[in-house]
């Protein structure tokens, strides 16, 4: 009579967890807005899946020169009544979903010349770079 290993079993548990876990969409860490981010020289190119959303859903603020944040929330309401308004609902469905993401940038971007636009799910941003100063000379006394 053979003896299964319990140790083998395990592994191959996991083996079979970690294959089914991989063929799943691609996402940013936790589940959050997956994102790509390309140096053009000139400027830095964010590209950013958050499908399912409109424009008007979407916030991309510039908390400090080397951070962009892009939040999506929207609200859904299905609704099921009787065709008179004299009848109360019988069923009232609401979908609230929201996702977010920062990233940290390499270098300073000039906040008042960003842009954004949002096209069949993909959100584009270009953040142009800030020069690099010289810096400031300090006497010493």
């Amino acid at each position: 009579m053979d003896r299964q290993n319990p140790f083998e079993e395990i592994d191959r548990l996991f083996d079979r967890i970690s294959s089914e876990f991989s063929e799943l969409p691609a996402a940013g860490p936790g589940g959050s807005v997956a994102v790509d981010v390309a140096d053009t020289g000139e400027a830095f190119e964010v590209t950013a899946d958050v499908p399912g959303y409109t424009s008007d859903d979407i916030d991309v603020t510039l908390p400090d020169p080397r951070t962009v944040r892009i939040a999506a929330g929207s609200e859904t309401t299905s609704e099921t009544e009787d065709e008179d308004d004299d009848h109360r609902y019988l069923r009232r469905e609401r979908t609230r979903r929201s996702t977010s993401r920062t990233v940290a940038l390499p270098h300073r971007v000039r906040k008042g010349d960003a842009e954004a636009s949002y096209d069949s799910g993909v959100l584009s941003i270009t953040l142009p770079k800030q020069e690099a100063s010289e810096g400031t000379d300090i006497p010493v006394n």
